[in-house]
């Protein structure tokens, strides 16, 4: 809690704090929600139809495609989008779930074990099979060749859920007693297990190109905080007030995104972390937008961020896209607080205003 605030200083250069313009991408009129966006901004998600399933779809340049849906499949799911528009999912059908990867057109073109996870720019994937013996394993296809993971944390589970352009994959894997460990698998075959924050259980959901990972961890108390793995060392993302935080995503620029618990609020909120700092995304929209954002689930390296938010009270997929207009600039504030962060500042700029009080009660 703010106890004082001093007078304003002179005015500094802005952090690289976004303004980002927001839309509604899923298919018209229905639930949906964006899981995955590629360098040119195609974007994949799935959407609820009257019967209650699921379809997959790709959006590119304004277009909305259902994902075309295999004989005997009874829904599908896209998790991921490479390159060249190619999505990456899984369906559910009569006898069991199947990966499967279409091409920009919404064509089926391949299979690829259960499940499929991740894409990167070539399309290749990272996912998990189920074995004979009824143990699933990750996997990865580089270069067309499908290589498996084994068990790298000694348990009878693992699922690979990213892989990036250097054919690093990162996912989860049970250990002997049963907690989950977050890992990477480099492509000459070298296996890093990630910590915890003081916990028993990690889970990497994402990696960028410079190997850094993005997930979720839990601390000694039990609880859990959106992670960021830079090699061996673990960084708790903290939260936006409320107990628990997840990461699904992180580019190039070594920001995360995401969603967190609120405080006193039973609901979430879509996260950016960038430079140190937590911000929630509904504060980077600019009043009046209609929005809330729920939760991010994919990011590019332009700052793109997709997800899932509520808009005139229906669940949607969303785009978010930083403005091209110049970052707000900002005046900083002598503050003493108990938090150990930069000072509290007040931003120039509407969008920007609900940030600034997020920023005074977030811990």
């Amino acid at each position: 809690m703010l106890r004082s605030l001093c007078a304003f200083a002179l005015a500094l250069p802005a952090w690289a704090v976004p303004v980002f313009q927001v839309q509604s991408i899923g298919p018209a009129g229905v639930n949906s929600s964006a899981t995955a966006i590629n360098a040119t901004g195609a974007v994949v998600g799935n959407y609820q139809q009257a019967d209650g399933t699921y379809r997959a779809f790709l959006w590119q340049n304004g277009v909305v495609t259902t994902l075309a849906m295999p004989a005997g499949a009874v829904q599908t799911w896209a998790t991921a989008v490479g390159g060249a528009g190619q999505a990456g999912g899984y369906t559910d059908s009569l006898q069991a779930p199947q990966g499967l990867i279409w091409d920009n057109f919404g064509n089926p073109i391949a299979t690829a074990g259960a499940f499929v996870m991740g894409l990167n720019t070539s399309g290749d994937a990272a996912g998990m099979a189920i074995g004979n013996d009824g143990a699933a394993y990750a996997f990865v296809t580089r270069n067309g060749v499908t290589t498996g993971l084994g068990q790298p944390a000694g348990g009878d589970w693992s699922s690979a859920n990213a892989i990036n352009n250097a054919g690093t994959a990162a996912g989860t894997a049970m250990n002997a007693s049963g907690a989950f460990q977050a890992f990477t698998a480099a492509s000459d075959g070298g296996i890093a297990l990630l910590t915890a924050l003081g916990g028993a259980n990690s889970y990497a959901k994402a990696i960028n190109d410079n190997g850094a990972v993005a997930g979720n961890a839990q601390t000694a108390s039990g609880t859990i905080n959106a992670t960021i793995w830079n090699g061996a060392t673990a960084t708790g993302l903290g939260t936006l007030g409320g107990v628990n935080s997840y990461a699904y995503a992180i580019n190039i620029a070594g920001q995360a995104a995401g969603y967190s618990d609120l405080a006193g609020n039973p609901g979430t909120s879509a996260f950016l972390y960038d430079n140190g700092t937590l911000y929630d995304l509904n504060g980077l929209v600019g009043p009046g937008s209609g929005w809330q954002l729920l939760a991010a689930y994919g990011m590019n390296n332009d700052g793109q961020i997709v997800g899932r938010g509520l808009y005139n009270g229906q669940e949607l997929a969303f785009l978010l896209t930083p403005t091209p207009q110049p970052q707000a600039s900002f005046f900083a504030a002598a503050v003493e607080s108990g938090v150990p962060e930069p000072a509290t500042i007040v931003l120039v700029g509407a969008p920007i205003l609900a940030y600034f009080t997020l920023r005074t009660r977030r811990r």
